[in-house]
């Protein structure tokens, strides 16, 4: 829990936020986005992953021998960035990479089977930090969060903007 400091403008951990405060969706937003981080990167230590780590695999995972320009739109990375990437992921033993038997100019991104343990760690964590997110809610109140959510995303992705 966190308590906001006014003098320094910020919360310390353990303390809670007042009741005012917490009317402004800026502080919810902050405050939520700040909580499910510190509490995804204490619980993802146990999978010997990185967060970044984990869209790439579910990506290779569900389209195993995509290619890395494929990944690149995907992710709207530039290639040197993905190559990068999988440069990491390679070199942890999660991924490999292979030149397609047609097309030599072509390299395919394929997940390991430690890529599929690893990756299935983080999906259990995953699912073990939303059991902790909607502890105590109902399940009409989880859906009606879940459904304000994708309205607020699918605004802030639509909409550009601009300078004041």
């Amino acid at each position: 829990m966190y308590r906001f400091n006014h003098k320094e403008r910020h919360y310390h951990h353990g303390e809670m936020p007042h009741d005012e405060w917490l009317k402004d969706p800026r502080n919810i937003f902050h405050i939520l986005a700040k909580l499910y981080r510190e509490r995804f990167m204490s619980i993802i230590k146990e999978a010997e992953l990185f967060p970044r780590q984990i869209p790439f695999l579910l990506t290779i995972n569900s389209l195993n021998g995509c290619t890395q320009k494929e990944l690149a739109i995907i992710f709207k990375y530039k290639p040197a960035s993905i190559t990068d990437a999988l440069k990491r992921l390679e070199k942890s033993e999660l991924i490999e990479r292979k030149q397609d038997e047609n097309d030599l100019r072509i390299v395919r991104v394929y997940i390991t089977e430690k890529g599929k343990e690893q990756l299935q760690k983080s999906i259990e964590i995953q699912e073990r930090l939303e059991e902790i997110c909607y502890e105590d809610f109902l399940e009409e109140e989880k859906n009606q969060f879940i459904f304000l959510a994708t309205k607020i995303i699918k605004n802030l992705d639509k909409e550009e903007m601009t300078e004041c």
